[in-house]
C-alpha cells in the first residue's frame, strides 16, 4: 500500500539520483555513476495485445513440493532480439 514514507524514498531518489551512487558505496556495491538519468513513467502496463509464445512450455513436478518449468525454443538462425524475449518470458512466469 502507498503511503508517505513509501513515496518519499522514492521521490528523494528521482530528485537526488546521484544518492545512488553514494549510496552503493556505502553498501559495497558497484555502480558507475552515469552521465546523465531521465525519470521515466512508471506504469508498465501494456495497452496493446503483444504475441509472445515459446514453441513448448512444460512444468515438470516433483514429489518433493518442487517443480520448475522448462521453455523451448527452436531457432534456424541468430536472432538478435531473443534475449529480451527470454527475459520477457522468464518475468512473466515467474509473476
Amino acid at each position: 500500500m502507498v503511503n508517505s514514507s513509501h513515496e518519499a524514498m522514492h521521490r528523494i531518489f528521482q530528485e537526488y539520483p546521484g544518492l545512488f551512487v553514494g549510496v552503493s558505496k556505502v553498501l559495497g556495491l558497484p555502480f558507475i555513476a552515469p552521465r546523465a538519468v531521465t525519470v521515466l513513467p512508471t506504469d508498465l502496463t501494456e495497452y496493446r495485445p503483444v504475441e509472445r509464445r515459446v514453441d513448448t512450455l512444460m512444468r515438470f513436478d516433483s514429489g518433493e513440493d518442487e517443480s520448475f518449468l522448462l521453455a523451448v525454443e527452436a531457432q534456424s538462425g541468430k536472432d538478435k532480439d531473443k534475449p529480451a524475449s527470454w527475459a520477457y518470458y522468464l518475468s512473466l512466469h515467474r509473476a
